[in-house]
């Protein structure tokens, strides 16, 4: 995992700071992991690591010239509903797809946008074949890369980066265990099924797991050191995409 993430971030130093003379945009659409949840052996209430802290805070820092905006949403899953209203927080509020369209508009303009999705796919009571959550999370990438001139606006459609979640750990430790044990055997699957989908569907797309685990006491959330090391490792793949696009 170390040699993984050096070799990420010499390719990145290698890009130097030509992103720094062309303002871009990016947007993470995501879930708990994006919004920040700190673990603790409580499972819950959820407080959030702070913005310098969160991994897209980490690479909104990495990069100059970039500002990175994030969606991120407790619970929230790609193309289904949430089994359960959580609050004035309904079923439905936690499809991503969903979501989506809007939070791009609200966003716009954007360069990029990168979603990182599918751990609450696979929680008890819902349990999808990892395939399946791999073929929504692709719907939904590309739909995303389709939004040209969104809402009457003149912003041409943003690129797509698709990060597959890093594998759920040991969950046993705290009260959310119930949740999400179920899903421990078929995240270690998911890599595979979101790869066989990014070569299907022509996106790009990281593997979160070959270079971090989810080190939070929950098994589930990401600490403080694994949001650094995600958020570094994503910066020189996020800036060789806004490169391109020029």
């Amino acid at each position: 995992m170390k040699r993984v993430l050096t070799a990420v971030i010499a390719a990145f130093l290698l890009t130097g700071t030509a992103l720094a003379a062309s303002p871009k945009r990016v947007l993470v659409f995501g879930d708990s992991n994006s919004w920040g949840w700190k673990p603790t052996e409580q499972g819950f209430p959820a407080e959030r690591y702070g913005d310098a802290e969160r991994w897209a805070g980490v690479l909104d820092l990495a990069l100059p010239g970039v500002t990175v905006e994030v969606d991120g949403l407790v619970g929230r899953r790609s193309n289904i509903d949430g089994s359960n209203a959580v609050g004035f927080v309904e079923k439905d509020d936690f499809n991503g797809a969903k979501a989506l369209p809007e939070a791009i508009a609200r966003n716009m303009p954007l360069d990029l946008v990168i979603i990182m999705l599918g751990t609450n796919d696979l929680q008890t009571g819902t349990e999808r074949p990892v395939e399946d959550v791999a073929a929504a999370v692709f719907r939904m990438a590309d739909r995303a890369r389709q939004a040209d001139k969104p809402v009457y606006s003149a912003y041409p459609a943003p690129q797509v980066l698709v990060i597959s979640p890093a594998v759920l750990g040991d969950t046993s430790r705290t009260p959310l265990s119930g949740l999400f044990q179920a899903g421990e055997q078929p995240s270690r699957m998911l890599p595979a099924a979101f790869a066989r989908e990014a070569t299907r569907h022509d996106i790009p797309f990281f593997n979160a797991a070959a270079v971090t685990a989810t080190d939070g006491i929950d098994g589930i959330h990401f600490n403080k050191d694994n949001h650094k090391v995600l958020g570094m490792a994503m910066a020189p793949v996020v800036a060789s995409i806004l490169e391109n696009r020029e």
